[in-house]
């Protein structure tokens, strides 16, 4: 047929393949070793433990910190009991949580569950690690990277009333979260430049050797998902061809090429305020100011509000009256 060999339909179906290649590809799960890892943990780990199921619940970049909720979950009946969302303990626990704010515990980093009593898990704030990089700033959005650092340690009360130092897991729980994308990272307590990893076997021994000391520090990254970064992407292309077409429409209308009529200028008008709708369509509700903004929209909103006052000026000059 003779719309098959027009330039509009093979642009058409040019752009359709690409945007199903790119659906495809942002919506693989990211290669890496972090099943293997826990994996391994769980069988190294001892039998008699405290599994620290940790979930990051939000990401606040502004204030460069995350809340988390921490579920302790026995794996032995002499460390507690487990519910179908809870636990009962079998002695006195104390969870101690190196976080900002402990938001369900009167702002104490320490939290005691008593033998016997049914309980569940706790809510914490959680700031960014120490020696945070570059891209841990709002401003380098989307691209922006932040790691939080959850250290943990447990302590029991045995029988005799002697505590005792737990047999400990932390394990990642975190669910999708808007605009981020979480990956738990297993690190050191007595150790900030080490993390557990599938080719350092020493790695896993010494990892194993804290848990069953009642320590732990997990680190969590959080990178904004791919599915943000194609929308702001998205954005941006919309940005730079209103710039681009209201610019060209512009000079045609200078030099003569094109009679400045009325719906010429209505229409760079509209370009110039539907930027701002498009710049409030960014995920995650960026500030003003993020660098995007000074490549990008800044420059669009600038260019475009020129072109409309010159067409302005170039229609209010019309001798014909005519629209």
């Amino acid at each position: 047929m003779k719309v098959f060999r027009t330039k509009f339909f093979q642009t058409f179906i040019l752009i359709t393949v690409a945007y199903l290649g790119i659906v495809v590809v942002i919506s693989q799960s990211p290669a890496d070793d972090a099943v293997a890892i826990d994996d391994k943990l769980i069988e190294m780990s001892s039998d008699n433990r405290l599994e620290l199921l940790v979930q990051v619940t939000g990401v606040n970049p502004l204030e460069g910190t995350a809340n988390a909720r921490v579920l302790p979950w026995p794996n032995s009946d002499d460390v507690g009991y487990r519910l179908k969302s809870g636990w009962v303990p079998s002695q006195d626990v104390d969870l101690v949580v190196d976080s900002v704010i402990g938001a369900s515990n009167g702002g104490s980093n320490t939290y005691s569950f008593k033998k016997d009593v049914p309980t569940g898990g706790f809510d914490v704030q959680i700031d960014e690690q120490p020696g945070a990089g570059a891209r841990s700033d709002v401003g380098w959005y989307p691209m922006d990277k932040y790691s939080f650092e959850i250290p943990m340690s447990a302590i029991g009360t045995l029988e005799d009333g002697d505590q005792a130092t737990l047999n400990i897991l932390p394990l990642d729980y975190t669910k999708k979260i808007d605009t981020f994308d979480i990956h738990m990272i297993h690190g050191l307590w007595n150790d900030a430049f080490t993390t557990v990893k599938m080719d350092d076997a020493k790695s896993f021994d010494m990892a194993v050797d804290e848990f069953n000391n009642g320590q732990s520090s997990s680190v969590f990254e959080a990178v904004r998902s791919n599915s943000t970064k194609l929308l702001v992407t998205i954005i941006l292309l919309l940005m730079i061809t209103a710039m681009i077409s209201v610019t060209i429409m512009t000079y045609m209308v200078v030099t003569g090429q094109r009679p400045p009529t009325l719906s010429s200028l209505t229409w760079a008008a509209a370009l110039t305020y539907s930027l701002i709708s498009l710049r409030g369509l960014m995920p995650g509700s960026p500030p003003i100011g993020i660098f995007v903004d000074k490549i990008f929209y800044f420059p669009a909103l600038i260019v475009t509000l020129v072109c409309s006052l010159w067409v302005l000026v170039t229609w209010v000059r019309r001798e014909d009256f005519q629209s």
